[in-house]
């Protein structure tokens, strides 16, 4: 992320749809479906059956936010775990997405 703009910054340029996997993403990381699974951690499966979108979407939207610096996704396909970047996560927390 662009140390010179904050989450909230990023988030207001970024697509709707970037936006709203953003928002899935920081709920499902804290309340998502899949069980057991470390806490933050937000996995492809229980997004995508959130979201609606098709797979290859879902795909090109995860990196937009990973290459802005939102999120961080670890693990290989199909064991993939997405977490919000600290800066992400402590600025989601204390303020709703625009």
């Amino acid at each position: 992320m662009d140390e010179n703009r904050s989450v909230r910054e990023v988030l207001a340029a970024a697509p709707a749809t970037a936006r709203k996997l953003f928002d899935l993403i920081a709920r499902q990381a804290d309340h998502g479906p899949i069980r057991p699974k470390a806490a933050g951690v937000a996995t492809p499966p229980e997004i995508l059956e959130a979201c609606g979108l098709d797979v290859g979407d879902f795909y090109d939207l995860l990196r937009w936010l990973d290459d802005h610096g939102l999120i961080v996704v670890s693990g290989e396909y199909p064991f993939e775990e997405i977490r919000l970047t600290a800066a992400a996560a402590a600025e989601s927390a204390s303020t709703p997405t625009p």
